[in-house]
């Protein structure tokens, strides 16, 4: 069942086999189930969810005819001992061979921490993918207590940017420091004299920053020569265009494949909502890691 949680498309290898029979990239169960077959998902983070994606993809003559799941905001230990209350989130429905299925709630859920996948009688899912946004139980902080506010796990998304031609700046609140230079944010090139490029940030909780992380990661000839980087205060999920921005780091230069770390030089006072990262003129860049110290507030 962990074949569902892939990162890459399912695949079809026609001469592959196992002792079990054919090989099939996803979930298959095996035939003739008198109830039906389930799987417990735990979810990366805890978090409410706006849409599904179940995928049929190579499943044709045996995939999952009908498709329920529910959910859960309980512990681990409650989750295998039976005692975690599951809910349904999505009821039974139809699913056609060697397809996505999409799902879009009108708003968003509850809070879960886990999923169960129903599969009416048997049969084979090759994915699932659960959209949504984090709503952390608690921060992940670090050993000297500052806490990355951007980090996804502590509810840190991308929300604006100037170009994402090669790949998505959701990447770089991504844990760890990737596989490859496409896990990561990296623009088109610019051929316009006094060009920048910009992401903004949401933190998953508002606190003063106190050091900063980029990293360059795998980017050795399209990392930015330069950047800097900017905070502000604001209550909408895109700071308005003519919000006002307060230099953090000023313009640093960068380099190829490493990581590079830099104290605020901003207002030690200031407990910002949103980052703003500008890389001049273009270029890519892995992860960046905006430690500090959560408002008391928050």
């Amino acid at each position: 069942a962990s074949n569902l949680l892939k990162d890459e498309e399912a695949v079809f290898l026609p001469e592959e086999f196992t002792d079990r029979g054919k090989w099939m990239d996803g979930w298959e169960t095996r035939r003739h189930n008198k109830n039906y077959d389930w799987t417990i998902i735990q979810l990366g983070y805890a978090g409410a969810i706006f849409g599904l994606d179940i995928d049929t993809s190579h499943f044709t003559g045996n995939h999952a005819p009908v498709v329920s799941i529910e959910g859960a905001n309980a512990s681990e230990a409650d989750v295998v001992s039976g005692k975690a209350q599951f809910e349904e989130i999505m009821p039974k429905v139809n699913m056609n061979p060697g397809s996505h299925h999409y799902f879009v709630y009108e708003a968003p859920t509850k809070v879960y921490t886990h999923l169960r996948v129903n599969n009416y009688p048997d049969g084979g899912i090759a994915r699932l993918r659960v959209y949504g946004q984090v709503v952390p139980q608690t921060l992940v902080a670090a050993a000297d207590g500052l806490v990355d506010l951007a980090f996804v796990g502590n509810g840190g998304r991308a929300v604006a940017c100037s170009n994402q031609h090669f790949c998505s700046p959701s990447n770089l609140v991504l844990p760890g420091r990737g596989k490859t230079m496409g896990d990561g944010w990296e623009t088109r090139r610019s051929r316009t004299p006094n060009h920048n490029d910009w992401a903004i940030l949401k933190l998953g909780v508002p606190g003063f920053v106190e050091k900063v992380e980029f990293d360059t990661k795998q980017f050795c000839g399209n990392f930015p020569p330069l950047v800097t980087l900017h905070g502000t205060v604001s209550s909408e999920d895109i700071p308005a265009a003519d919000a006002e921005w307060t230099e953090i780091i000023g313009g640093v230069p960068l380099t190829a494949d490493a990581q590079h770390y830099f104290d605020s030089t901003g207002p030690k006072d200031v407990a910002f909502t949103h980052v703003k990262f500008t890389m001049y003129p273009d270029g890519g860049i892995k992860r960046i890691r905006i430690n500090g110290r959560p408002a008391t507030s928050a």
